[in-house]
């Protein structure tokens, strides 16, 4: 499977951001990190919406940090922002059963104590395993010429990667 580190920043808690697309390819695992998002003001609601039609991920806002069982160094070297904005969130891409490429909208909201909202927006787009990538190559394995009305044909091929017998048949 594939990974993509998808990272958002911002300066102000009214930022509005829209990123460049993110071309994914096939399966991706894709990793999400808050770190650099603005924390000056408490960020109390953070809401993630994969954009493939899961459900929106509204993660716990833990308030402090117990250090009797949390470890210190996520704090020395990201400084003291919020615990939740140091974790990273995971989500899988997966492409279209149907067509070529998936084009979908990945959108994140971070609410302040203030009342402001940062908004992230991120265009994804997850391309599938085309022909080549499928098959790699085709080997003729055998050509009948069938005796029939029509005049049919078929092909019988081998395809170079698994080892599948692919037939085609053809009418002059």
């Amino acid at each position: 499977m594939n990974t993509y580190t998808l990272i958002l920043s911002s300066t102000t808690s009214t930022q509005q951001v829209s990123a460049g697309t993110v071309d994914l390819f096939n399966a991706t695992r894709v990793t999400l990190k808050l770190k650099d998002v603005y924390s000056d003001m408490f960020p109390n609601y953070i809401g993630i919406d994969w954009g493939d039609g899961s459900a929106i991920y509204e993660p716990d806002i833990k308030i402090y940090r117990d250090y009797r069982t949390d470890s210190i160094y996520p704090e020395i070297e990201n400084g003291a922002s919020p615990a939740f904005l140091n974790q990273n969130y995971t989500h899988v891409y997966y492409p279209s059963d149907y067509a070529l490429k998936k084009v979908l909208t990945f959108r994140a909201i971070v609410g302040y104590i203030n009342g402001n909202t940062a908004a992230f927006s991120v265009p994804i787009n997850v391309r599938s395993e085309g022909y080549y990538q499928i098959v790699d190559d085709l080997e003729i394995k055998n050509i009948d010429l069938l005796d029939d009305d029509e005049n049919n044909n078929r092909y019988t091929f081998l395809t170079k990667k698994d080892n599948f017998i692919v037939q085609l048949y053809s009418s002059d």
